[in-house]
Parts: structure tokens; C-alpha cells; sequence
């Protein structure tokens, strides 16, 4: 059987056979004696000429015998990468392509492995094509020693300044690269991270791209849904009332739900903090599930799957943002009012009505909402608080 074709990488720098391009080395023999060979310089980007002398070494025999066996060295040498352009020991010096290349087959054995989420994986790859566009279209570089601070910080600029992103754009590609830097260190590419000394830009100064709904508004989508797509509706209850991610909600199955004890648990491997939590579900959450006949099917079914009705398949998150859009289109609502705006606006409206801070914290799974509070330990029952909450959604 004959073995499989490699899998091609997703990306290719261009013109990365210049790198480990040179030329044998020769004996020169006149006034000056020397060894003249070729190598790629990376700063110039061109072949450039590297000269030995030997005049030194006293009679031509013994002048002859040394500079085969400097030649013979050279020529290993070459063979294994090193470059007398490169001011740094090249014993392990490899190019950008190949790292690139080497780092892709790491994401992807990762997330086939189910050790990266979808969504972390499909970002890794996408920070990964743009780092490799940037290389062959703006800045080309070949060997991974000129990855260094400099070159991060102008890529970072590029994304800020030149594609016009958004401060928190540029600070996730910062931290992305610090990962693959720190990838780079465990794997000795690296012998340290040339991430460190990046700043972050300020969190205080990051606006928010969505905004907090007003409760009038919150009632027309409520009245909107109910009357066109009520299993949106379900999906939006358990954001704004139990403030449960996209992402977890993508893996909730019917069995998850207690209904005597009026309860959701979210086991650790479907929680986003990987952590088993245990949320009240209040009773007109509990009712609108009933209503779509939610409990008529299999304990083991995904609450959401194809057309967001119970079923086996799970769905990506970006069924729920197409569902939005719907609704956002129909009631002409802002660009900032999104569908994560649900959790932002629910929790709001809990502590506006006087709600305990320390029982929002618990339902929200979200320290933020009482930073002087001690950890309080989750009791696994309803809250009777929340139980009878009557929110606008």
C-alpha cells in the first residue's frame, strides 16, 4: 500500500527555497589566498558573497590541506542550515514557513483531539492566514530569529492601524502570538518570548461594541419572537434569564433540565469554565419549553439542534447570531444591540430590581457582579428568588 500524500498546509510563504540557497565553497589562490563561498543574506534578500582569507597558515601545502578541511566544515554547515549572515547560533535555526507549518498540524491535532473548541480553533487558523498574508505581502521574512519584537509590533499596527480593527482585535491577536511564541520556546525555536514587553491596549478605554437593550425594546422582541420563531424564543429566555453562553447552550441536552427541582446543571465538559454549575430556571422559562414540547423527546437530545428544535446534531453558535439578524432586521434594531446584549441586559435588570448581588453572581456564574463578596458555595437547589422572577423576555 503505498503511504498517504502528506496533508498541504492551509498557507504557504512564498520564495522560502532562497533561504537555504548557497553556493559550494572555492579556494582562491593569488596574492591574497581565501575561500569564497555564497549564501542567502536575509537583511539584503539576495545571494551575497562571504570570503575566508587563509594566508595565515604558512606554505602552500599546509595552506591547501587547511582550506579542504575548512571547506569540508563550511559545506556540512551549510547543508544544515547554518548562515554566516545570521548573528545568532544557528545550530537549531529554522524558517518561518516551517514553523508555520509545524504549529498548523499542532492546531489542528488539538482540536481533532476536542482539546480546542470550535470557535478557538477556527480563530487560531484565522490569525494564522493573516500572520502568513502579512509575511508574503507586506513584510517578508525567512528565518523565525527575525520574528522579534519589532516585527510583532508593526504586524500588531497593521491590524490596528492599517485594516482599521478595534483595540480588542489587536489585543487578541497579542495574545494569540504570545501563544505560538510560547509554543515556539517549549518546542527550542525560541529561546525566549518576543511577545514580552508588548502592552496591551488599556481595557478601560475599549468601548463595548454592544449596549445594554432598553426594556421597552426588550418587550417588542419578546412579542416578536412569540409570535415568529418561538424556539428563538426559548434560546433567548435562558440568555437573558439564566445567562447561559451561545456556546453552552449549543450543548445542553433536555436532560439536563430538573424539572421538579426547577434546575439546569451544566456539567464541566459542556460549561465554558469547565466547571459543573448548577442554575435556577424560572418558571416561565420552564413553561415556554413546555409549550414547544421540549420534554416530549429524549433526555439524550440536544435542546437545540437543526431548525433550533431538539434533535441529535449539535450546531455552531452562528445559528443563533443568523436568528438575530432576523430579528434585528425586523424590529430595525441597532448594530449594538446583540445577541450577547441579552445577558448584559438581563443581569441589569435583576440587580435593578433589587435582587441580591450575591444571588445575580450565582445565576450569572459571573465574579464581576460582587467583587467584595467572599466565594459562596452553590447549594446544587432553585433559588426561590428567581423562580417566580418575572423579567421582560
Amino acid at each position: 500500500m503505498l503511504p498517504q500524500k502528506p496533508k498541504k498546509p492551509s498557507f504557504i510563504i512564498k520564495n522560502t527555497y532562497f533561504v537555504k540557497q548557497y553556493t559550494m565553497p572555492v579556494l582562491r589562490e593569488g596574492s591574497v589566498w581565501y575561500i569564497e563561498f555564497y549564501a542567502f543574506d536575509p537583511a539584503v534578500n539576495k545571494l551575497r558573497r562571504k570570503r575566508i582569507k587563509i594566508n595565515r597558515i604558512r606554505g602552500i601545502a599546509k595552506r591547501r590541506a587547511y582550506a579542504r578541511d575548512v571547506m569540508r566544515r563550511i559545506t556540512q554547515q551549510l547543508s544544515e542550515g547554518w548562515n554566516p549572515w545570521v548573528e545568532k547560533d544557528c545550530s537549531n535555526l529554522i524558517t518561518m514557513a516551517e514553523m508555520l507549518s509545524k504549529y498548523e498540524q499542532y492546531v489542528d491535532k488539538m482540536f481533532n483531539e476536542n482539546n480546542y473548541r470550535k470557535q478557538t480553533y477556527a480563530s487560531y487558523k484565522s490569525y494564522l492566514k493573516n500572520l502568513s498574508d502579512y509575511i508574503n505581502k507586506n513584510a517578508p521574512i525567512y528565518y523565525l530569529y527575525q520574528f522579534d519584537k519589532g516585527y510583532i509590533t508593526r504586524f500588531l499596527d497593521h491590524i490596528f492601524l492599517e485594516r482599521d480593527n478595534g483595540a480588542r482585535t489587536r489585543n487578541n491577536y497579542l495574545s494569540w502570538l504570545a501563544v505560538l511564541c510560547g509554543w515556539c520556546v517549549d518546542h527550542n525555536f525560541l529561546q525566549f518570548k518576543p511577545t514580552d514587553g508588548i502592552a496591551f491596549i488599556n481595557k478601560r478605554i475599549i468601548k463595548k461594541q454592544r449596549e445594554i437593550i432598553p426594556l421597552a425594546t426588550v418587550k417588542r422582541i419578546n412579542a416578536w419572537l412569540s409570535a415568529n420563531d418561538p424556539h428563538f424564543l426559548l434560546a433567548c429566555q435562558l440568555l437573558y434569564n439564566c445567562f447561559i453562553r451561545p456556546v453552552e447552550m449549543t450543548r445542553l441536552t433536555i436532560n439536563m433540565i430538573n424539572i421538579k427541582e426547577q434546575t439546569i446543571t451544566i456539567p464541566a465538559e459542556a460549561s465554558k469554565n469547565h466547571e459543573t454549575m448548577v442554575i435556577t430556571i424560572p418558571q416561565k422559562v420552564l413553561t415556554t419549553a413546555r409549550n414547544l414540547g421540549i420534554f416530549e423527546h429524549e433526555g439524550s437530545c440536544f435542546i437545540f439542534s437543526n431548525r433550533l428544535r431538539p434533535g441529535r446534531t449539535m450546531i455552531d453558535t452562528v445559528v443563533f447570531r443568523h436568528h438575530w439578524d432576523a430579528v434585528r432586521n425586523a424590529l430595525k434594531l441597532k448594530k449594538e444591540y446583540q445577541f450577547y446584549s441579552l445577558k448584559d441586559t438581563g443581569i441589569t435588570e435583576m440587580l435593578d430590581s433589587k435582587l441580591a448581588s450575591i444571588t445575580v453572581r450565582d445565576q450569572a456564574r459571573h465574579s464581576s457582579l460582587a467583587i467584595t463578596e467572599l466565594y459562596t458555595r452553590h447549594l446544587g437547589k432553585a433559588n426561590k428568588e428567581i423562580l417566580n422572577w418575572q423579567g421582560s423576555l
